[in-house]
């Protein structure tokens, strides 16, 4: 009787340790960032956080202070980002995004903001390249208008490292943004579906949330011709992480050209 009564103590022991195991040691796909803590060295008046919720690894809703966004699926594909903006207490509808796919990569995007709306086509080169290109949109007749100009967009081990835009217009200005990246995690690379949406996701001014690495360096450079009128000059910004023990990004910290910190975000998973 005690022997029996011990291997069944055994077996509970086992049982109960291989659950604690589970819950202290997450499986990879599980790790998702649940908010993310935005400050400011200089103003922290203007600190907040933002809140992350999901169903398993699909993102339902990303709110802060000053918006929020709710997600639609079809499968692992979304097709819907929905942007209430917040004034006065009351949640106000300011965007709505529809997304389509084929093969499996983003078709299209179109956005309708107010009164204002505009789509966005991917075509999918033989080099690797992605061609955005931009129409306006008449919310009333359907009427879509092309814009002259076209982007060129470059993806390498699943971080956008190049993006080329050639405005074609009177101005005569080409616009090349570069970007350089750790090897570590991206925090949000765990979200089904977000690597789909290349250029189209993003917070604030955060614009390498669907990679699958961290940006650490992001560079842009105007290309003018001599009938060009208008003077740009080049800027940058440095990105710096700490990270946890399985690679995910716990600190950033964003510096400009004067290489001063402008912005700290802090990854609570």
């Amino acid at each position: 009787m005690q022997k029996k009564l011990f291997c069944c103590l055994s077996v509970v022991f086992l049982i109960f340790n291989s659950c604690a195991n589970e819950e202290y040691n997450p499986s990879e796909n599980t790790i998702l960032p649940k908010i993310l803590k935005t400050i400011y060295p200089t103003y922290s008046e203007g600190n907040y956080d933002t809140n992350f919720i999901y169903d398993g690894n699909k993102i339902v809703s990303i709110k802060n202070k000053y918006d929020k966004r709710e997600y639609e699926y079809e499968g692992n594909h979304i097709v819907r980002e929905t942007v209430y903006s917040f004034y006065k207490g009351e949640e106000i509808k300011s965007s709505e995004t529809l997304f389509t796919y084929e093969n499996d990569k983003l078709k299209t995007a179109a956005k309708f903001a107010n009164v204002q709306a505009a789509k966005y086509t991917y075509s999918y080169n033989n080099d690797g390249s992605i061609t955005k290109e931009t129409y306006d949109l008449d919310i009333d007749t359907g009427e879509e208008i092309k814009r002259t100009g076209k982007e060129v967009i470059t993806i390498i081990n699943g971080n956008i490292v190049k993006s080329e835009y050639n405005r074609e217009d009177d101005n005569d200005v080409v616009s090349i943004l570069k970007y350089e990246y750790d090897t570590n995690k991206n925090a949000f690379k765990n979200i089904i579906g977000l690597n789909l949406l290349l250029d189209q996701f993003r917070l604030d001014y955060e614009t390498s949330l669907a990679s699958n690495n961290n940006m650490k360096l992001y560079y842009v450079r105007n290309i003018q011709e001599p009938s060009s009128s208008i003077i740009y000059e080049p800027h940058w910004f440095k990105m710096e992480y700490e990270y946890n023990k399985k690679g995910y990004p716990i600190k950033k910290a964003i510096s400009d050209y004067t290489e001063e910190v402008k912005e700290i975000n802090e990854y609570i998973y």
